[in-house]
C-alpha cells in the first residue's frame, strides 16, 4: 500500500558510537559497533599516506571543482567528467537533488523501508511525500504493478535504494530497467541510490544512464573504502542534470582532504576486491549463524549487513540495550517506516567480529 502524507519521520541513525560511548562512560573503541555497515578491512592502505600528502595544502581553500577525483570517477565508470558531481557524503546530495529547478511540483514516492534522509530532504526543501511499501513476508520483493498504479497517482521524484536499506535486497538490473520504464511514462523522475552497489558491481544500473534519462545514480565512497569519518560521495548522470547540481551545491563543501583520500581509494583495486570477496563469505557465514538462533528470521542480502526479525516476543530495543551490556551496539530498525519493533540491523564485520555477536545473540535468545 501507499502511506498517507508523513512530515514527522524519525531521522535517526546507526552509527551512533560517540554518543553511546560518552552514555556508557567508555571510550569508543571499546564498543564494537555493528549499527554501521563499514568495509570491515577498513580503508585502502594508500589513503593515509595521501591525506599525509595532502595535509600540506589545507593552507589553501579546496579544488571547488574537485576536477581531479571527478575525473577518476568518470574513467572508472566510463563517463564523462561533466556527467559527475561530488559531495560532502552522499546525504550532502541526497538533500540537494530536490531542489533541483525542473521539478514542478514537490510531491514524492518512497520505496519503502528506505534510508530516512530521503524524507528528511524532502522536508526540508518543502516536499510531501509517500511511502510504497515492500513486504517482509515476500522478502521485501518489488512488485511492478503496485509501482505502476502508484504512479499514476502523479509524482514528481521517485526514492529506491539498491540495494535496499536497511533490507539488503537487491534488485536485478533488469527490474530496475522495468522500474525506470515505468517512471518514464509517468513522468516521473528517479534517484537510484547506489550507496552499497560496491559490493555487488555486476548489478548496477550503470549501463542504462545512456538508455534511458530521467534519473540519477547516487554512490557513497565512505561506505566501501571505510572513511566515514571523511565525507565523501558523488553523482552520475547525464551533463544537464549534473550541471543543476552543480550550481547548487556550496562552494568547497568536498575538502582536500576527502578529494585525496578519495583518489587513493580508487587507486587500490585490490582493496577493493578483497573487499567483495570477504564480505561476501562472512555476510552468507553470519546469515546462516542468525538463522540457526530460535526466534530469529534473517533476510538475505547483497551488501554488507543483514536484516533481522525477532519472533520471540522480545523487542529490537530490547534487545539492543542487553547486547550494550557487553559491549556491543546493534542498529534497531523500528524507526523505519514500514519497520516495526521487531527489527534490527548488523553489519558484516571481521570473522572474530562477527562470531562474538553471534554468541551474545545466541546468549541473550537463547
Amino acid at each position: 500500500m501507499v502511506s498517507g502524507v508523513v512530515m514527522k519521520e524519525s531521522f535517526e541513525h546507526g552509527g551512533t558510537i560517540f554518543a553511546v560511548a560518552r552514555e556508557l562512560g567508555i571510550q569508543p573503541e571499546e564498543l564494537l559497533d555493528f549499527s554501521a555497515s563499514i568495509n570491515p578491512l577498513g580503508p585502502p592502505t594508500g589513503v593515509w599516506p595521501a591525506i599525509s600528502a595532502a595535509y600540506r595544502r589545507v593552507g589553501h581553500y579546496p579544488d571547488t571543482g574537485c576536477s581531479e577525483l571527478r575525473a577518476l570517477l568518470a574513467e572508472r565508470h566510463g563517463l564523462l567528467p561533466e556527467q559527475v558531481t561530488l559531495g560532502n557524503g552522499s546525504t550532502e546530495l541526497i538533500h540537494l537533488i530536490p531542489r533541483l529547478e525542473r521539478f514542478n511540483g514537490r510531491r514524492a514516492l518512497l520505496v519503502a523501508p528506505t534510508f530516512s534522509e530521503y524524507g528528511h530532504g524532502l522536508e526540508l526543501a518543502g516536499w510531501r511525500y509517500d511511502h510504497l511499501f515492500l513486504s517482509p513476508d515476500d522478502g521485501f520483493s518489488l512488485d511492478l504493478s503496485r509501482v505502476r498504479s502508484a504512479l499514476g497517482s502523479g509524482y514528481d521524484l521517485l526514492f529506491l535504494c539498491n540495494p535496499g536499506n536497511p533490507t539488503g535486497r537487491l534488485y536485478p538490473r533488469e527490474e530496475v530497467r522495468a522500474l525506470l520504464g515505468l517512471c518514464r511514462e509517468a513522468g516521473t523522475f528517479c534517484m537510484l541510490d547506489e550507496a552499497f552497489m560496491d559490493f555487488c558491481p555486476e548489478e548496477s544500473a550503470l549501463p542504462l544512464l545512456a538508455e534511458i534519462g530521467r534519473f540519477l545514480i547516487l554512490r557513497s565512497m565512505t561506505k566501501f573504502y571505510g572513511f566515514p569519518g571523511i565525507r565523501l560521495g558523488y553523482v552520475l548522470g547525464s551533463a544537464e542534470i549534473v550541471a543543476e547540481l552543480e550550481r547548487l551545491r556550496p562552494p568547497w563543501s568536498v575538502g582536500t582532504l576527502a578529494q585525496a583520500a578519495g583518489g587513493a581509494a580508487l587507486a587500490d583495486r585490490e582493496h577493493g576486491e578483497r573487499t567483495v570477496a570477504l564480505v561476501a563469505g562472512e555476510r552468507q557465514r553470519l546469515q546462516d549463524g542468525l538463522a540457526g538462533v530460535a526466534g530469529l528470521r534473517v533476510f538475505p542480502g547483497a551488501a554488507n549487513y543483514l536484516l533481522a526479525e525477532i519472533r520471540t516476543g522480545m523487542t529490537a530495543g530490547e534487545l539492543r540495550l542487553k547486547l550494550l551490556g557487553q559491549r556491543i551496539l546493534i542498529r534497531d530498525c523500528g524507526n523505519f517506516a514500514g519497520l516495526d519493533g521487531s527489527f534490527f540491523r548488523v553489519a558484516v564485520r571481521s570473522r572474530e567480529e562477527n562470531e562474538r555477536l553471534l554468541q551474545v545473540v545466541r546468549q541473550v535468545l537463547g
